[in-house]
């Protein structure tokens, strides 16, 4: 298990040092798919020696192994809990894979002193030839839909600007438990194309989005604008960061229908994926927008049909006759 760990903290490491960046880089196949397979398989080698090892054993430590090599990245301050978070599942899987042929290779050959430095080369061998492979980026979209009892009218004024938002308000969200920095407040400086809505989240990070289709009260649509210095380096891991090497947000917006008595509130969101793990990534970035687009869409339905309600309210009591003196 200790030699499975320190492997792999040899190899984040490496895969991190800049002077290697051109031929090893962390967001590939040769560290998030490559490397855990052959941690679990280095573990297992290890573990077996000169005996045969059962299964079982194999799980164990190939996931033994994983595990502490995810723990010890995340005290050694390599890697936020947003990053381990998301690798777990194919970390584990891998590892496992690594670890069962491992061990059917020792148990069937006694091949240790072969098997063992095949397992530590090969991400090693992988990664220079998947990163001298031409640079792809995929664009993909993310939509996501809420009814709301309200107008669109009513919903229309809660997007534009969204003042104190308290953490209750945004619901249950996966990427904001693991640590993605929740929103505090969207503000605009007018109304109509051109205008510009300043978005603050938590630690400090902020962006602007630079409107540009304005369609009171059926859409809103923007494109990002992230600065250099609006998202702290304490704030996101760069290897999800908006706009950062590997993930970048590019437009989105707001489209209202009315429907059923209320409006259908749809958010969209254009993301584009620059690293060379194309399914891996895409596959997550639509799940992390998914979810944060699910806790804003709960937002501006709690905030719209709070003031539709008010607003019902205030009409019935304009309504009822008051009494008087004859």
């Amino acid at each position: 298990m200790l030699a499975g760990v320190a492997y792999g903290l040899l190899l984040r490491i490496g895969f991190e040092y800049k002077a290697m960046h051109e031929w090893l880089q962390i967001v590939s196949t040769a560290f998030l798919i490559v490397t855990p397979f052959s941690i679990g398989g280095i573990a297992v080698v290890i573990a077996a020696g000169e005996s045969p090892i059962s299964i079982p054993a194999q799980l164990r430590a190939s996931v033994s192994a994983m595990l502490c090599f995810l723990i010890a990245m995340f005290i050694c301050l390599l890697e936020g809990l947003i990053c381990i978070a998301l690798v777990l599942p194919v970390f584990l899987i891998a590892a496992m894979t690594g670890g069962l042929i491992a061990g059917w290779i020792h148990n069937r050959f006694r091949a240790s002193t072969v098997s063992l430095p095949s397992f530590a080369l090969l991400p090693l061998l992988l990664g220079p030839m998947e990163a001298s492979l031409p640079p792809t980026q995929s664009e993909q979209v993310v939509s996501s839909v809420i009814q709301i009892q309200a107008r669109p009218e009513e919903v229309f004024d809660q997007l534009a600007t969204v003042k104190n938002i308290a953490p209750g308000e945004l619901g249950f969200s996966f990427v904001h438990l693991i640590g993605l920095p929740r929103p505090i407040e969207a503000n605009m400086n007018g109304s109509g194309v051109g205008s510009v809505r300043t978005s603050r989240w938590e630690k400090g990070v902020h962006f602007e989005e630079i409107i540009t289709s304005w369609q009171k009260p059926y859409a809103m649509h923007y494109k990002f604008h992230i600065a250099p210095g609006s998202i702290p380096r304490d704030a996101l891991d760069r290897h999800v960061e908006m706009g950062g090497e590997y993930f970048s947000v590019l437009d989105g917006g707001y489209d209202l229908t009315a429907k059923d008595g209320g409006t259908e509130l749809r958010l969209s969101t254009r993301f584009v994926n620059k690293s060379q793990l194309k399914t891996y990534g895409d596959v997550w970035g639509k799940m992390v927008l998914a979810d944060f687009h699910q806790s804003i869409l709960e937002l501006m339905k709690k905030r719209a049909e709070k003031a539709h309600q008010q607003g019902w309210e205030k009409t019935a009591d304009n309504t009822v006759p008051k009494a008087g003196f004859r």
